[in-house]
């Protein structure tokens, strides 16, 4: 595989060129199928665009090669939360969860899904959670490059 392809795919994808990710990545996976990180990409892309179904389908793909990535899960739960399919939302976010407990996003993510559900305590607690985990995450980063991380 053209590895120059995938980096060009992914840098119109990191600039919002998410028709020309797409198209790019279409000739990787073409060339290599099973290549996670262009499914990966290219679900992401499709999200971006509005290709909620599209994403999934990527997304599942993924899945399928390698289940236990949180992320992945994840983006696939906000993939049916955008659609309203809610109860497909919440199995992925728990699962991501389940995969990776100390994964923000996925309270972050959850968390919008009980608030549009009108639980509103569980939201909040979930945005709670990922909020603390988001900053022993950077306290953690900050650390380890030298720099003192102080809570203000």
């Amino acid at each position: 595989m053209d590895s120059e392809l995938l980096l060009d795919a992914k840098t119109a994808l990191i600039k919002g060129n998410y028709d020309e990710s797409i198209t790019l990545l279409d000739k990787v996976l073409a060339e290599e199928p099973e290549n996670q990180v262009a499914l990966f990409s290219r679900g992401t892309a499709k999200f971006r665009n509005g290709d909620f179904e599209g994403s999934i389908k990527d997304f599942d793909a993924y899945i399928t090669l390698n289940p236990s990535n949180e992320k992945v899960v994840c983006s696939r739960g906000n993939a049916y939360f955008s659609l309203r399919e809610n109860d497909k939302a919440m199995e992925d976010f728990n699962r991501s969860l389940e995969i990776n407990p100390q994964y923000p996003t996925a309270y972050f993510s959850r968390s919008e899904l009980f608030r549009s559900m009108n639980e509103t305590d569980q939201a909040d607690d979930d945005w709670a959670i990922g909020e603390r985990l988001q900053r022993q995450i950077s306290q953690a980063y900050f650390e380890s490059q030298g720099i003192m991380y102080q809570n203000f």
